[in-house]
Order: structure tokens, then C-alpha cells, then sequence
């Protein structure tokens, strides 16, 4: 569909030691299993030592986490039937929940080169063998003429003090940045689901709010803050109005490639799509196409996206289906003279698809 260019609408597109009990005799065990390459990611358990027996005992684990995909990847995500209690953990963030484990790469391991790995390591209650591991990144393989496909810079999200209000779904392994201005508190989290990476700024330093949290387990978090002035705690108290500020998170885990995967192209614009949770949607536009927004009510999880304009590369865009429900994806085309002081004439072309999800 063809509408003005003045009046289309934008559209936004613990490295910590581990103190392993020396005060106990254990025996050291090298006992490993190897979980299949899938998501382009392997891992692999192997005991290290044990002590005691059943549920008397422990042992340390230490899991080794490799990049199989030919692409580098910017985060791993582990998971496990866990048959007994994570005591601690170093170099990953550990959850468990529902009788799954789920572990999640530290800040500073999650980039992975091709063939590269890396490792964790836990502390487990009781003994047994080593888990069976399962093990997924966000290495993607290449698209037909999109080199820069594997980018992951979209895979993030970011939300200031203009998205008051809004709801985030995130998928686990995802990053949220918190970016407020200096006048606000530090924002606090209640609920489960996100670990605090980094925070900085916030009165009374004089310096922007920057925190930086990671999806690590299923769950629902609200982040809240207020503005706050040095004279609201003189005596008499100023009389600044105090703003507000709230952003809902939903973290939900999806398994990256858990079900079918669809590609939507120019010529499904306007196309009706039934997706299930779990199904991946591709959208393999040309390169003078805006990235859509990666907001869609929680229905559709953005994992990444890469080239369009101003790139000069195909667009690409990976999504996740994460909860039943209806979402659009929307974008137009976009060129240099369209933001010149006086845009240039023609048509801005719209393109959207119409997402039914279903459980």
C-alpha cells in the first residue's frame, strides 16, 4: 500500500573461586556426558569430585559449553533435569525451576567464536552421574545475501523514561537496558526472573540512570523508579512534583528452533500468518526497508535483527513466537532524500503482516 511520505507514519524500529570443600576428603571423578549439537551449541557435564553417598553427599560439576555454529554468538543458555539442589555456581547464573535448570552465560563469556567454548562450574547436593545437558545460542546461520545477518545488535532492548507504562517480554539470555535521566532514583526490581549485570547514575550522583539486567528465568518483574531533588529532603521540603516511573517484564523460555520456521518476504505483504508458540518467523526484507519496531504485546520476541536502511544491506529479522495471542509487524520503505529539510516526492510503501499465535 502507497501512502504520502509527509504523512506515513515513523515507525521505530561467579568468575569467583569456588571453595571446593577442602576440609572434606573427595575423590576425584572425570565422569562427562556430551549433549548433541543443537542450536549450534553443545554441552558437555563432567564430575570433577564427590564426596560422601545419596543425598548426604555433593560433587562440583564443570560443564563445557562450545560454539558448533559456523557464526560467533553473543549468548548461551544451558538446561538440565535437575535431580538435586545447585548449591552455588561460578561463571554462569544458575535458576531452577519446575525441575528444570537452566543456566545462563555470565557477562563476559557469552560471545562465543566459531569452534570457541567456554565453561561453568556448580556445586551440587547429593551424588550421581553427570547430567544430561541441552544447550542453545543465538549463532544464526546466513542468509542468502545478507552478510551481516548473524548481528545481534537488535537482540537487546532498551527502555527510558518515554516507555512509562510499557510491558517488555524478553526471552531468557536476553539483555533490558534501563537509560533514565539523572533527576531519577536507581530503578529496583520486584519479582524474579532478571539479575542485575550493571548500574550506575541516579540521584543523588548528578549522573544518568544506565543499568543493564539479564533474562535469566521465567517470571514477572516490575522496574520502578521516581524522580527525586535535594530540596525534597530539606526542611521545609520543596514542593517539585515527583514523577513515576514503571516498566512490567515478562521473561518467558522459549527454545530457540522448538518448532517451525516461517519466512515472510515483500510479497507476503499484508498476508495472515498462524504461528505456534515456539515457532520462529523470518522477515527477509530489502535494505531500503526501516527495521520494525521490536515492541509486539509479548506475542512475537525479536531475537535479533540486522541490515535495512540506512545499511544498504537486506533486512532481516528473526522472531520468536512466545504467547498466544494477535501481534502486527509493520515497516516501511525509507531513502536519504526522505529526511532532507524538503523530503523528496514519491511514495513511501508500507509493508505488514497480520500474527495469530496459538499454544
Amino acid at each position: 500500500m502507497a501512502v504520502s511520505r509527509r504523512a506515513a507514519l515513523a515507525v521505530g524500529g561467579v568468575a569467583a573461586g569456588a571453595s571446593l570443600l577442602t576440609a572434606l576428603v573427595m575423590a576425584p571423578l572425570v565422569v562427562g556426558t556430551a549433549a548433541a549439537a543443537v542450536g549450534g551449541c553443545s554441552a558437555t557435564a563432567a564430575i570433577q569430585s564427590q564426596w560422601g553417598s545419596g543425598t548426604a553427599g555433593g560433587e562440583i560439576v564443570t560443564v563445557t559449553v562450545a560454539n558448533t555454529s559456523a557464526q560467533a554468538a553473543t549468548r548461551w543458555t544451558v538446561t538440565w533435569a535437575a535431580t538435586g539442589q545447585v548449591v552455588s555456581a561460578w561463571n554462569a547464573t544458575v535458576n531452577v525451576s519446575g525441575g528444570t535448570a537452566t543456566a545462563v552465560d555470565a557477562v563476559y563469556n557469552g560471545s562465543l567464536a566459531p569452534g570457541a567454548s567456554t565453561t561453568f562450574g556448580m556445586q551440587l547436593a547429593g551424588t550421581g552421574a553427570a547430567p544430561a545437558m541441552s544447550c542453545a545460542n543465538d549463532a544464526i546461520p546466513p542468509t542468502s545475501g545478507s552478510p551481516s545477518a548473524t548481528s545481534s545488535a537488535g537482540a537487546d532492548v532498551s527502555v527510558t523514561d518515554a516507555d512509562a507504562g510499557r510491558t517488555v517480554t524478553l526471552l531468557i539470555g536476553q539483555k533490558l537496558r534501563v537509560s533514565l535521566p539523572a533527576t531519577y532514583r536507581p530503578a529496583t526490581a520486584k519479582g524474579s526472573g532478571l539479575s542485575l549485570l550493571s548500574s550506575s547514575g541516579g540521584f543523588p550522583t548528578g549522573q544518568p540512570v544506565a543499568a543493564l539486567h539479564r533474562a535469566v528465568a521465567p517470571g514477572s518483574i516490575d522496574l520502578s523508579s521516581q524522580t527525586d531533588y535535594a530540596c525534597l529532603h530539606a526542611t521545609p521540603p520543596c514542593a517539585v512534583p515527583i514523577a513515576l516511573w514503571a516498566v512490567h517484564v515478562q521473561v518467558v523460555d522459549v527454545p530457540p528452533g522448538g518448532g517451525q520456521t516461517v519466512t515472510v518476504t515483500t510479497a507476503d505483504n499484508g498476508r495472515a500468518l498462524s504461528l505456534r508458540v515456539g515457532d520462529t518467523l523470518v522477515v527477509s526484507l530489502p535494505s531500503q526497508y526501516d527495521p520494525p519496531p521490536s515492541n509486539t504485546g509479548g506475542v512475537l520476541v525479536q531475537r535479533d535483527v540486522s541490515g535495512g536502511y540506512p545499511t544498504n544491506q537486506p533486512l532481516v529479522v528473526h522472531y520468536v513466537a512466545a504467547a498466544p495471542g494477535q501481534a502486527e509487524v509493520t515497516t516501511n520503505t525509507d531513502y536519504p532524500c526522505d529526511h532532507d529539510p524538503t523530503p523528496c516526492p514519491g511514495p513511501i510503501m508500507r509493508w505488514t503482516i497480520h500474527v495469530t499465535v496459538t499454544a
